[in-house]
This record gives structure tokens, C-alpha cells and sequence, in this order.
């Protein structure tokens, strides 16, 4: 318990981790049981009730917010991090979970570590010791193993082609987390209130979707169909990235972003366990696969180290 007390970014980054490798399992699990987005926008909606609940309860009163510059300031950051996280990469990394499949989309979802790395080097002054630099070096060759074994499997046929193109939606979707990592930080650092960060951002998230099915007949069919609640596994997976999200936002006040990111690469081996283990969702992955998810899981204890 020491531990956790001592490393509260670290645990709400777990958290954050299980939360998501089960909702990732979940938009995968969805698709079997209908068409759709797999719950990305629910989770949109579900991500701003659960932020305003815990902002409300635990979080700064609207009362107590600094009357300056600093808190408009960090309102915009929250919202540019909405756009990025909420919006953009989480459709993305739905699209890239339903053409891969859990345990792969959220293997290329390992990337993030990377870019948070390196955004938070040249946006936010943190530094990288040699620890991090060979944990991250072990993440790198894991995440290019398992594609690139993957990609030797596939044959040439065109439902193998189209289902390639969820690594390209799996490395925009990391792009944009990482980016949303900085602006986070960005606005923690003038609001350091994460319950609220998450409220702006989802926010400005249903804002975007406003903006875009009010000009947009197939976006506003598609949303519409999105909230109607019909696919249970939408509703779980819906469920898991908000309260993924809030938990992500916790660990980045109170840690690093590489940090944040290193951790977020467990995912896949959560991914792993919770799919092939617990709901029995996809086949077992092969001694290479595992053997790259060991590889990232010692590569993140050597970034938190």
C-alpha cells in the first residue's frame, strides 16, 4: 500500500490501463454483435457525466477556481486535450480495435510512450535518464516484432488489406494521445484539478460531434445510432474508456507523461490476458507475441523504475 500511496500517478495510470485493455476487448466484442463505432461516442457521453460527478464531489467548487488569466488559459489546454484524446484519437483507436482486433490494436497503441517521450522533452523540459532510454529501446523492438509478424501472416487477399489499415488508424490514434498528453500537462499546470480537466475536454468533445452532425446527415445518422444503446458490449467498452480517461488524467497531474505513456503500454498484455483468458474473445496468441509483451512489460518497469 506504500507503494500506491507513494506513487499516485503510477496507480491511477494502472487503473487507467485496466480500464481501457478491458474496453478495448469490449469494442472488439461489439462489432460481433452489430454494426456501429463500437461505443466510441457513447463514450464520449459517458466520459462528460462520470467527470462532472467526480468533479462535483471531489474536485475544486466552480466557487474556488482562480478569477485570472491562468484559468482561461488551462481551460484551453483541457479542451485542445478533449479534441485531441476524447474526439480524435479515441475514434481512431476504435476504428484501428475493429480492424485488428483487441490484443494487435492495442499493441500498436504502444507507440505512445515514444511520442510522449519526446514531446515531453521538447514541450515540457522533462528528461529522459538511461533507464528510460532502454525501456523505451525494449517497447520499440516489441511494438516492431509483433507487426511485423502480423503483417507476414496476412495474405493478399482484400479483407487482409483493409484490416493492415488499422495500423495506420492505431499509430494516428497514438499521435494524438501524446499530443493530448502535453496539452493535459499544459493545463494542469494552471488547473490543477484533473476531475475538471476531463469535463472541459469532454466537452469540447460533444461540441465536436455536435458541430459535425448538424452539417453532416451520415454523421448525424451514425451518432444517433451510436447512443441508442442496443449493443452491450458498446455500453461496456463506453463505459471503461471514461472511466480509462479519468483515471489517465489523474496520472498525468501527479507523474511524467513518459511515464504516463510507458505504463500505458501494459496494455496490451492486459489486452492479452482479459481476451484469450477471460472472455475467451480471440485465439491464443502465438510464443512471439508473448514474448514481445514480456519485452514492453520490462521495458516499462525500467521507465518507472
Amino acid at each position: 500500500m506504500a507503494w500506491f500511496a507513494g506513487r499516485l500517478g503510477e496507480t491511477f495510470a494502472i487503473l487507467s490501463v485496466l480500464a481501457f485493455a478491458y474496453g478495448g476487448v469490449s469494442i472488439a466484442k461489439a462489432k460481433l454483435y452489430g454494426k456501429g463505432d463500437g461505443g466510441a461516442v457513447l463514450s464520449v457521453v459517458f466520459t462528460t457525466l462520470l467527470s462532472a460527478l467526480v468533479w462535483a464531489v471531489a474536485g475544486t467548487p466552480a466557487g474556488s477556481l482562480p478569477d485570472t488569466p491562468d484559468l482561461m488559459i488551462g481551460l484551453f489546454w483541457f479542451a485542445v486535450s478533449g479534441l485531441l484524446a476524447t474526439a480524435l484519437a479515441r475514434i481512431l483507436y476504435f476504428m484501428s480495435v475493429r480492424d485488428l482486433g483487441a490484443v494487435r490494436g492495442s499493441a500498436v497503441k504502444r507507440a505512445i510512450p515514444f511520442f510522449a517521450a519526446v514531446f515531453g522533452v521538447f514541450f515540457l523540459g522533462e528528461t529522459l535518464n538511461s533507464n528510460k532510454l532502454l525501456g523505451l529501446t525494449l517497447i520499440a523492438v516489441s511494438i516492431a516484432v509483433l507487426v511485423a509478424v502480423d503483417l507476414a501472416r496476412r495474405g493478399g487477399s482484400e479483407a487482409d488489406a483493409v484490416a493492415s489499415i488499422g495500423y495506420a488508424w492505431g499509430t494516428a490514434s497514438a499521435l494524438c494521445y501524446a499530443s493530448a498528453y502535453v496539452a493535459r500537462k499544459l493545463g494542469l499546470g494552471y488547473v490543477p484539478d484533473g476531475a475538471l480537466g476531463t469535463f472541459v475536454g469532454s466537452m469540447a468533445a460533444v461540441a465536436y460531434y455536435a458541430f459535425a452532425v448538424s452539417f453532416n446527415a451520415r454523421a448525424r445518422t451514425a451518432t444517433f445510432a451510436a447512443l441508442s444503446l442496443k449493443n452491450n458490449w458498446a455500453v461496456v467498452a463506453a463505459l471503461c474508456f471514461s472511466i480509462g480517461q479519468i483515471c489517465n488524467f489523474y496520472a498525468i497531474q501527479h507523474t511524467a507523461i513518459s511515464t504516463v505513456g510507458a505504463i500505458q503500454s501494459l496494455e496490451v498484455f492486459v489486452s492479452m490476458v482479459i481476451a484469450t483468458v477471460v472472455l475467451r474473445s480471440e485465439r491464443a496468441p502465438g510464443w512471439i507475441t508473448i514474448a514481445a509483451a514480456v519485452a514492453a512489460t520490462v521495458g516499462v518497469l525500467l521507465v518507472v523504475a
